[in-house]
């Protein structure tokens, strides 16, 4: 697709509309337990989410335009939902701890379009704590562009908007606010300094950092690597990172382990339908298969590493192993693609058991 007709889609779319472990996971295995209090750090700390805030315009295909060429959505309307990893992994987290105790709080740049409440309002229905976002006056509010295809295979492009308008500033008015929760998501769909800084008060603090490296197409800095506990590619983001071949699971663990001995900690890495795979920062290898499918295919893979990322996550604040935190994921991640958008599709604890 060239940048013209990118560029068109975007107007025309727009126009037209410490380590802490889950104890929610039951150690039956198939079920969950209800939880009946904060979880494995004995309060309710939050969970917060640092990032990014889009505008997903969702493009129904047949299949993805070569390069110069020109292809017809399968559908007469595009889909608008609130997106972006930031906002997914937030009300992710926030669906999955209703009932905790937990609040999931996103720390985000809306931007000065008529977008701006819209997603406000979605997300606050969602269970997500909006209080720390901030406006950004000069630009709009970020778009996700995503081509679909019938297998529910998702490819997007992001024009980022508001979320390139963070300042360092900003980042260091969150010190407080990270340094009192029970683990923070970082994505690279805003400026990587703001990872940084809250990173290293994250660090410091003791709180656990998960650092999701889909978004911007860039070297990952080392400091940054050392900062979080858990880095967080798929198979193609662990592959752009390295520069390594990543076809067997040989290959991919010593992907991973390139990236250990540049001072990463913990690799989770997402496999699609093969499952997931944790490489320990003491060398130690979890494996997680992928869990049954509602409905039996997926829908939209849309929302489905998001989803994942603030199981793995929340299930770490409520103190289970590495290895009920990935069932936990996997199940999330199940949920996810069953259904279509990102929003929509995001998981609720119930309908995790039912997959367990």
């Amino acid at each position: 697709m060239t940048i013209g007709v990118v560029a068109a889609l975007v107007v025309l779319s727009a126009l037209a509309a410490a380590d802490h472990r889950p104890s929610a996971i039951a150690s039956k295995p198939g079920a969950l337990l209800g939880l009946r209090g904060g979880g494995g750090d004995g309060v309710t700390k939050p969970l917060v989410v640092v990032g990014s805030l889009n505008v997903d315009i969702t493009i129904e295909v047949e299949r993805l335009p070569k390069k110069e060429e020109t292809v017809m959505a399968s559908s007469p309307c595009t889909s608008v939902a609130v997106g972006g990893k930031g906002a997914n992994q937030a009300a992710a987290a926030a669906r999955l701890a209703t009932g905790t105790g937990r609040p999931a709080v996103l720390v985000c740049e809306f931007g000065n379009d008529g977008y701006a409440e819209t997603m406000r309002t979605a997300l606050q229905e969602a269970g997500v704590d909006v209080s720390r976002c901030a406006h950004s006056a000069e630009l709009p509010t970020g778009q996700g562009i995503v081509m679909l295809t019938p297998d529910g295979a998702a490819s997007s492009i992001v024009v980022p908007g508001a979320n390139a308008g963070w300042t360092a500033e900003r980042a260091a008015a969150l010190e407080e606010l990270v340094c009192g929760a029970s683990a923070v998501l970082l994505q690279r769909e805003i400026p990587e300094e703001v990872n940084l800084a809250v990173a290293r008060a994250a660090c410091a603090a003791g709180v656990p950092v998960l650092q999701d490296v889909g978004g911007e197409d860039r070297p990952i800095d080392d400091e940054l690597l050392r900062e979080v506990a858990y880095v967080c590619p798929n198979e193609t983001e662990l592959e752009r990172l390295t520069g390594m071949a990543i076809g067997s699971e040989a290959e991919i663990l010593a992907a991973g382990r390139s990236l250990q001995s540049r001072g990463a900690r913990n690799i989770l890495v997402t496999l699609g339908g093969d499952g997931s795979l944790l490489l320990e920062e003491g060398g130690r290898v979890v494996r997680q298969g992928a869990l049954p499918i509602p409905g039996g295919r997926v829908v939209d893979a849309t929302g489905a590493g998001d989803s994942f990322r603030a199981a793995f996550a929340l299930a770490l604040t409520e103190g289970q192993p590495h290895e009920q935190c990935m069932r936990f994921a996997a199940a999330a991640g199940a949920v996810a693609v069953a259904q279509r958008g990102a929003l929509p599709s995001l998981p609720t604890r119930a309908q995790c058991e039912e997959v367990l």
